[in-house]
């Protein structure tokens, strides 16, 4: 059900030393074709990004961090600096299409608090590609909180993915800058649907910038990767905890055991980087048990396809074992005819590889 109120639209967009970036980020968002608040921040860029947003003058409203914060940071002073009835964060890297901001608004339900869409893969130089996530992978809709508090997960998506009620952010903001100086969104996503519902659109609304000085790719160190996301989730975790508490709701003990991709993060640690790994009780053949358990509770029938990654890590020496499992989470590691076995699988069985 839509209501014939138009919203206010917000767009908070972070910047770190993207200067290559930022002014196809801000000019994005003042190109649609709906009013939109604009709030661009920069966390202490060492660049020349302050220049290109500072050039923009009156028509954003520029926040210049004195000291660095981080991307968690980065969203607490943007968002303070907002008055809209629906908020955006969108990183400095990514990009609205065309046509975003009236299909945000468009979409504006008051019994929504947290809304979901797809975003398109583009490169270096904007050329758009894929989606994120595909299309055969359900984004949330719904109420997902009992599933937060029972898995600590949920099928989601991340920040220039991502829009949300005021309401909904005035349950949760401001977070801890210092815990999430990465992976605001990871916060967010962690806290915000167990407050309000969520839904999710097929419809693309930004694009998802890939290119080499991501955090989130850290250069193939599968392992230094794995570990920064084990981290991260279990601040999440923290969180889940945290705001059920309030609410007066039980949490599961056991968040993350049943999630095959925090299982998977922490596999990747093991096998590549032992003596760094960061969860003492972990073993091999123990991680493997349960991601195979955690995908038939997921996807039961499919369950089988997936699984065949783990059957055969669990059949092979440590050095195969992992260069199967760097096939398993990186999709430029692998070779052709996997690729096109992958393919064939998505094609024949709808599943995800």
């Amino acid at each position: 059900m839509t209501t014939s109120a138009s919203p206010k639209l917000s767009v908070v967009i972070t910047n770190y030393n993207y200067a290559a970036f930022v002014a196809t980020a801000i000019d994005s968002v003042l190109s649609q074709d709906v009013e939109i608040e604009l709030v661009v921040v920069d966390d202490c860029s060492k660049d020349n990004s302050r220049d290109i947003i500072c050039s923009y003058g009156d028509r954003i409203i520029p926040v210049l961090q004195d000291v660095n914060q981080g991307h968690g940071g980065g969203f607490n002073a943007g968002y303070a600096r907002t008055t809209g009835d629906l908020v955006m964060f969108l990183d400095a890297d990514d990009f609205l299409l065309p046509g975003a901001g009236k299909t945000i608004v468009s979409n504006y339900d008051p019994d929504i608090g947290m809304y979901l869409y797809r975003m398109n893969y583009a490169d270096e130089q904007g050329t758009l590609g894929g989606l994120f996530p595909p299309p055969q992978v359900p984004l949330a809709d719904g109420d997902v909180a009992a599933q937060l508090r029972e898995m600590g997960h949920y099928s989601g998506t991340i920040t220039s993915g991502l829009v949300y009620t005021r309401t909904a952010l005035e349950q949760v903001m401001p977070m801890d800058s210092e815990t999430f100086r990465q992976g605001g969104d990871g916060y967010l996503s962690a806290t915000v649907p167990l407050h309000v519902t969520a839904k999710g659109f097929d419809q693309p609304i930004s694009a998802y910038r890939l290119h080499g000085s991501q955090h989130s790719q850290f250069a193939k160190a599968y392992a230094k990767r794995a570990r920064w996301r084990i981290g991260h989730q279990q601040a999440c975790f923290d969180c889940i905890r945290d705001h059920a508490a309030r609410q007066g709701r039980p949490t599961a003990e056991d968040l993350g055991e049943r999630d095959p991709g925090h299982l998977q993060e922490r596999l990747v640690s093991l096998l590549f980087e032992p003596e760094q790994h960061p969860v003492s009780t972990d073993t091999r053949a123990g991680l493997l048990k349960k991601l195979r358990a955690a995908n038939r509770e997921r996807f039961g029938g499919k369950a089988l396809a997936r699984n065949a990654w783990w059957i055969l890590i669990g059949l092979l020496p440590n050095g195969a074992a992992r260069t199967v499992l760097s096939w398993k989470i990186d999709v430029a590691a692998r070779p052709a005819w996997m690729n096109k076995l992958g393919r064939m699988l998505r094609k024949r069985l709808g599943i995800v590889t």
